[in-house]
């Protein structure tokens, strides 16, 4: 049996683009994906959500070894 497709919205309501990547730190969606979101057929967002996820995974990743890093140079 297939899984359905994740299709609800990401958001949890911290909408805070990083800079640098224009990425959301609050969803993982890139400024497009955000902008998109409304015309995005079932399948896009599911694929955006797969990959928000991912790059919120990256961010947590990013944000631990700097919170190691920090606590190693105290």
């Amino acid at each position: 049996m297939t899984s359905p497709l994740n299709t609800e919205s990401p958001c949890v309501l911290i909408c805070a683009l990083d800079i640098t990547s224009g990425v959301c730190t609050g969803c993982g969606r890139t400024r497009g994906d955000i902008a998109q979101w409304t015309r995005y057929s079932d399948a896009q967002r599911a694929f955006s959500n797969i990959e928000a996820s991912k790059r919120m995974k990256a961010f947590e990743s990013a944000s631990t070894s700097k919170s190691a890093e920090s606590k190693t140079n105290d």
